[in-house]
């Protein structure tokens, strides 16, 4: 029964339809939104926002773990499935920026730096879902650092790469596939590795 059900949603589910339907998601109307495009919110609150551009082509995952964080995606940009966009502080994308699939973009650090909070979340979230709630309901946000991320005009972010907290990645630049970005990428470079270092400079 639980296969039938979900060959059921995914044979009709429309992202398209079901962005309309949310009053905190502002499309163009000429954007694309692929099948793999999901919108996941762990709070109700009008503070998480979603903005895409014209022309645009997104098969991305929006993931709010809280009730903040913000996601404005620019112009004519591609996003393709299987890429997570995690925010509770802000994800800004420019315009002609290419994104493959399998990325993770995540604007903030999860848990504590402090152990005994770590092991307060795991109690926790084991309360949570005996409870029937979700794992994060009682989760302490005030001790998660988040940074906003910010990526330029013509980037290119190639397959699996991880983009952490408080990075900007600069205009034109390109990030080599399964690169781990800790810290800001400079306009026409391209980087990788984990961490990801500059490899080249262009022209």
């Amino acid at each position: 029964m639980n296969f039938i059900k979900k060959l059921t949603e995914y044979l009709f589910y429309n992202p398209a339809k079901v962005a309309k339907s949310l009053p905190n998601v502002t499309l163009a109307s000429d954007t694309v939104l692929l099948k793999e495009c999901r919108f996941s919110f762990e709070s109700a609150a009008k503070d998480n926002q979603i903005s895409i551009g014209a022309n645009s082509m997104i098969g991305a995952s929006f993931v709010f773990e809280s009730s903040r964080g913000q996601i404005s995606i620019g112009n004519n940009t591609f996003i393709n499935g299987g890429t997570k966009l995690i925010s509770r502080s802000s994800i800004v994308i420019g315009d002609y920026v290419t994104i493959a699939w399998g990325c993770i973009i995540y604007d903030h650090n999860s848990h504590a730096l402090n152990f005994l909070e770590r092991q307060k979340d795991i109690r926790d979230q084991i309360k949570d879902y005996r409870e029937n709630r979700s794992i994060i309901s009682s989760k302490n946000w005030d001790l998660v650092k988040s940074r906003p991320i910010v990526i330029h005009n013509n980037a290119w972010i190639g397959f699996d790469s991880v983009i952490l907290s408080g990075v900007t990645i600069g205009e034109g630049a390109i990030v080599g596939a399964r690169s781990v970005v800790r810290e800001d990428v400079e306009p026409w470079t391209v980087v990788a590795g984990n961490p990801a270092v500059i490899v080249k400079r262009l022209k």
